[in-house]
């Protein structure tokens, strides 16, 4: 058992009280009866775990998710090495609860305008914040739907959020819907919005230097077309409501 102080370069206080099997990689992990303390009086964090998803998500958005570790995020947001991981027991399940965050602020956008007394035209709109929202924030959205978060064990705090993000367009569409298969009425909505975003994300349909413009794919050896991107999508989402009211 060792007891003591240490003084961190950043003059940042350690009191410990820790087992010598808990020392790992030169990291200080709280002893068991929680005797340990950090002592930062140039940082005080009132969240630390909504502090390091926010940090997490910045990171993604600017750098990539290959830029994101735990001991990276400790150092940037000022606290010791083991603070993270009384939050997050790994990287994986960090990203996990960025990609739920993800989920959440996506389906606050939609809520807006899931009252609307029409339902075409709140169906519409949720349909155009999607793609707004996945193209506004294209890696962030691709963490959303990551096979590795969802294989098993899936964390509830992700499973929760990702469903509750499609709750607004299933109540539409239920309405809407006469024949009972909402289900597959849903999977198509989010199939035609899910496909209309990965497009312009992988610059498969491109926008130009204005950010107006998209070119489209050629067909039968036509020269592309191009096309005002909202045309674009307000073309597609029209469509699918035409064939889903008929």
């Amino acid at each position: 058992m060792l007891c003591g102080q240490r003084q961190h370069s950043r003059g940042v206080v350690f009191d410990y009280h820790v087992d010598m099997a808990h020392i790992e990689d030169n990291v200080l992990i709280p002893y068991e009866t929680g005797s340990f303390q950090v002592h930062d009086k140039s940082y005080h964090h009132g969240n630390l775990r909504e502090e390091l998803i926010i940090e997490a998500t910045r990171v993604l958005r600017d750098h990539g998710i290959d830029s994101i570790t735990l001991r990276r995020l400790s150092r940037s947001l000022g606290v010791s090495k083991a603070a993270p991981y009384r939050h997050f027991k790994n990287k994986a399940a960090l990203l996990a609860a960025v990609a739920a965050e993800g989920f959440r602020k996506m389906s606050i956008s939609f809520k807006e305008t899931s009252n609307d007394e029409n339902p075409q035209i709140a169906l519409s709109i949720i349909m155009e914040r999607y793609i707004s929202f996945a193209t506004g924030n294209p890696r962030l959205y691709r963490l959303m739907f990551s096979r590795k978060l969802f294989n098993s064990p899936v964390s509830e705090e992700l499973l929760q959020a990702a469903t509750g993000a499609y709750t607004g367009i299933k109540e539409i569409l239920s309405g809407m819907n006469s024949s009972g298969k909402t289900a597959v009425s849903v999977n198509t909505a989010w199939a035609l919005v899910h496909g209309i975003s990965l497009l312009i994300n992988d610059n498969l349909l491109t926008v130009d230097d204005q950010g107006n413009t998209a070119h489209a794919l050629s067909v039968d050896g036509e020269n592309p077309a191009d096309l005002q991107i909202s045309e674009q999508i307000s073309s597609a989402i029209d469509v699918f409501i035409k064939g889903f009211s008929t």
